[in-house]
């Protein structure tokens, strides 16, 4: 019989003899394989260890006879679809046919063996599995190409939802990015419309003031109207710089060129600028940074960050106060702290101080004015230097801003 896969059919019966005429009788006239076994046990052993198709089995065999095999067969879930056909003996009345049939037998032949009956029931049962194999096999390359097809779409789908994912998240940044800019918007307004207005106003005020009445005031007084004026026009000074680098550094426009920046020299300079405002609250400045202390950063900005950040600690220093600035050299990198003894600072405000959403309205302690920018600057040239920056502060003890910046080795 022509077949493209060969079928593999178990033969049981302990008679060596009748073993040896299946198997000639089967291999004259089927392409098939054959396997025997020489007992219930054995045929177990087999069928456990490789794929049967068909079984031929013997009814009477000592142990365990055909029944109770072919019941232990199709008692088991990776064997139970196995066909059974058995081998007994003549059997006029049917009750071994019977016996077979509810042992799980499928058909039943009788012996002594007829050549001709086997060879035709053998003949149905293998057409019948070799066409179930055919339909089998369609359903399977249907089910696979379904399931390829699925999978295409599901990946299809999977793409989909990826690139829905990715364009959310480019909205969602889009957005922020437009939030973060209206508030900058808004910020760099409200500075200009009243944190800027508010020291042009008192220079206006107080040199009109002095051009209107000069021949009236003394000495004194004419001092300290102009000690107002010089503390609002250096007030007007720095938010004027700080707005403008903060300006430039949100369009891009800020020239930043890095390279060895003794930090000693910079420090120096802050400190020569700062030292009135210090004087004027009675506040010692504590430099320990050493004379030759180098790294790796734009001077400009760096210089921004000190005298923002040694500026701050002034502010909110009380009379008679102390501020330190100090270094710490760590792996790759150079700290550096500006810390004070002043008010210190509210947690809440910590988390928002360097946002440019929020707006903290702390005056210091002699009521200097604040716009927040400062600290929000800092935390950009910081970072456009590759380092960070971060504060401790504990109300009515003091602040401490820590900052890196690159060694000139690393």
């Amino acid at each position: 019989m022509e077949k493209t896969e060969k079928n593999t059919i178990l033969i049981v019966d302990d008679n060596p003899n009748n073993l040896y005429s299946l198997h000639e009788l089967i291999n004259e006239n089927f392409r098939v394989e054959v396997v025997e076994a020489k007992s219930g046990f054995e045929a177990l052993r087999i069928i456990s260890e490789q794929t049967i198709d068909l079984c031929l089995m013997d009814v009477q065999m000592p142990e365990m006879d055909g029944f109770e095999t072919a019941k232990l067969v199709h008692s088991r879930p990776k064997t139970a679809h196995i066909p059974v056909i058995f081998i007994t003996a003549f059997d006029p009345n049917k009750i071994l046919m019977e016996k077979g049939l509810n042992a799980g037998g499928l058909d039943y032949l009788t012996k002594p063996i007829d050549d001709v009956q086997i060879v035709n029931t053998l003949n149905m049962y293998l057409r019948f599995l070799d066409r179930e194999r055919t339909i089998n096999s369609g359903l399977e390359e249907k089910v696979q190409m379904r399931t390829m097809e699925l999978q295409n779409i599901n990946r299809k789908l999977e793409l989909e939802i990826e690139e829905r994912k990715r364009a959310e998240t480019a909205l969602q940044e889009s957005e922020k990015k437009l939030k973060e800019a209206n508030a900058a918007k808004d910020k760099f307004f409200s500075i200009i419309a009243h944190d800027l207005r508010n020291p042009f106003n008192a220079v206006i005020g107080f040199s009109n003031l002095l051009r209107e009445n000069i021949n009236e005031f003394d000495i004194k007084e004419i001092s300290e109207y102009i000690g107002y004026i010089n503390d609002s026009a250096i007030h007007a000074y720095t938010l004027l710089g700080n707005l403008l680098d903060w300006a430039s550094s949100q369009t891009n426009n800020i020239r930043f060129k890095p390279g060895a920046v003794n930090i000693s020299d910079i420090i120096n300079a802050i400190l020569l600028i700062l030292s009135g405002e210090a004087s004027k609250k009675n506040i010692s400045i504590s430099n320990t940074v050493p004379a030759l202390f180098v790294v790796f950063a734009d001077s400009n900005m760096v210089s921004t960050v000190f005298r923002n950040l040694v500026s701050n600690a002034i502010k909110f220093t009380r009379p008679g106060g102390m501020i330190t600035i100090s270094s710490h050299p760590t792996e790759g990198y150079n700290e550096f702290t500006v810390a004070d003894n002043g008010v210190g600072i509210q947690k809440k405000d910590i988390e928002n101080m360097f946002r440019i959403d929020t707006k903290i309205n702390t005056r210091g302690t002699a009521q200097e004015p604040g716009t927040g920018l400062g600290l929000i600057l800092c935390k950009e040239f910081i970072e456009k230097n590759s380092g960070t920056i971060r504060v401790e502060s504990e109300p009515g003890i003091g602040s401490r801003f820590t900052f890196t910046l690159p060694s000139v080795s690393g």
